[in-house]
C-alpha cells in the first residue's frame, strides 16, 4: 500500500509538472490583423484605412486606426512598407482612446514610434510622446542606416513594452530605447498621416 501511494504522489508530481510547462509554452501571439478584414480594430476621426488583397492600406487621409482591446506587456511585431518616398505615418503604443479634438483627431495619451520614410529629424524608429509624460530615450541612427530599406520594401517593427521600458528594433536592429515610461497599458494604433502606407502581419505575444 505504501508503495502504490509513493507511485501514486510521483505521477502527480510528474503530471503537475508536465502542466506546468505546458502553460508556459502556451503562450501564443495574437494576431490583430486576420488578413481579411478590420474586426479587431476601431477607425478613428475619419481615418482612411480600408483592406484589400490580405493587407491594410493608409490612403493618406489622417485620424488613427485603434485596437479594440488594451495591453500592457508585450511584443508587437508589425510589418509594412512605404508606398511612396517620404510617406508618413505611426505606430501608436500605450496610448489611451481620448484624442484631439480637431481636424486630424490624433490621440492625446500615448506614445508614438515614428513610420516615415526618412532618417533625419525625426526619423524612421523613433519614439515620440504624444501627450504621455516624457521618458528618457536613447535613439542609434547608424543602427537605423542599417536597418533601412528603399521605400516599396517590406520592414519589421519588433516593439517591446515591459514596465517603463519600451524598445523598438527595425528589421532586427535596436534602433530606439526609452525607460521612464508611465502609462503602463494602452491600445495599439496606426496613425494616418497623409501617407501611402500598407501594413500585413500584426501580433501581440503577451509577456
Amino acid at each position: 500500500m505504501k508503495l502504490l501511494s509513493t507511485l501514486a504522489l510521483a505521477a502527480t508530481i510528474a503530471l503537475t509538472g508536465c502542466q506546468s510547462t505546458s502553460s508556459t509554452t502556451d503562450n501564443q501571439p495574437i494576431e490583430l490583423f486576420n488578413g481579411s478584414d478590420l474586426s479587431n480594430w476601431t477607425i478613428e476621426s475619419n481615418g482612411q484605412f480600408s483592406v484589400s488583397n490580405g493587407v491594410i492600406k493608409l490612403n493618406r487621409g489622417t485620424g488613427w486606426l485603434r485596437s479594440n482591446e488594451k495591453f500592457s506587456d508585450y511584443v508587437l511585431t508589425i510589418e509594412f512598407r512605404f508606398m511612396e518616398d517620404r510617406a508618413n505615418s505611426g505606430i501608436f503604443v500605450r496610448t489611451q482612446e481620448t484624442m484631439h479634438q480637431d481636424e486630424k483627431g490624433y490621440p492625446n495619451n500615448g506614445y508614438q514610434v515614428q513610420a516615415m520614410d526618412t532618417m533625419e529629424g525625426n526619423a524612421l524608429g523613433k519614439l515620440l510622446p504624444y501627450g504621455a509624460p516624457e521618458f528618457q530615450h536613447t535613439f542609434d541612427l547608424e543602427a537605423l542606416k542599417r536597418a533601412y530599406k528603399p521605400y516599396g520594401q517590406w520592414h519589421t517593427y519588433e516593439i517591446t513594452a515591459k514596465g517603463e521600458t519600451l524598445e523598438v528594433k527595425l528589421n532586427g536592429e535596436v534602433i530606439s530605447t526609452a525607460t521612464s515610461i508611465k502609462n503602463l497599458d494602452g491600445h495599439i494604433g496606426i496613425q494616418g498621416e497623409f501617407g501611402l502606407l500598407e501594413f500585413r502581419k500584426i501580433e501581440v505575444l503577451e509577456l
